[in-house]
């Protein structure tokens, strides 16, 4: 492994379970270590989930060999967060340790539905007919009089 390749700086972080005053669970994602690394964007795609665009980019991140990183931990870089979702030795050397991981993604960066989606189709017809079947024989607002679409 060429160690010049490990460019960045990223925080491993780690979910600890505590418990309130009232014996509930709560817990945070705490740094415990900071390991240089190198990040390589793999594929980034948009979908549509619930009535909302979702995105979601694939990262492959190589760090030096940790054989205590699990699936368990998260990967920060910057302002990023990564979701582990799958980890190898590289080529069982011990020299390595590839991530599989998916940026979270925060809704502030979501589109929403309606901004994405184009139902009208261009459409400027006054009538609430919706056009599954191809067409609107409605009258149009701009004053362009009655046609087939």
């Amino acid at each position: 492994m060429d160690i010049g390749r490990l460019n960045r700086r990223v925080e491993i972080l780690q979910f600890f379970k505590d418990r309130d005053a009232y014996g509930g669970e709560t817990g945070e994602w705490k740094t415990v270590a900071k390991v240089w690394a190198a990040i390589t964007p793999i594929s980034g795609t948009e979908q549509m989930f619930a009535q909302q665009v979702t995105a979601e980019k694939v990262v492959l991140i190589t760090v030096r060999f940790c054989d205590w990183l699990t699936v368990m931990h998260r990967i920060r870089y910057g302002d990023k967060l990564y979701e582990i979702l799958g980890e190898l030795d590289s080529e069982t050397a011990h020299r390595a340790t590839i991530l599989n991981c998916k940026e979270l993604v925060s809704d502030g960066l979501q589109r929403k539905a309606k901004e994405s989606q184009n139902n009208d189709r261009g459409c400027k017809c006054a009538c609430e007919r919706p056009q599954s079947n191809g067409g609107c024989s409605g009258k149009r607002d701009d004053a362009g009089g009655k046609g087939r679409r």
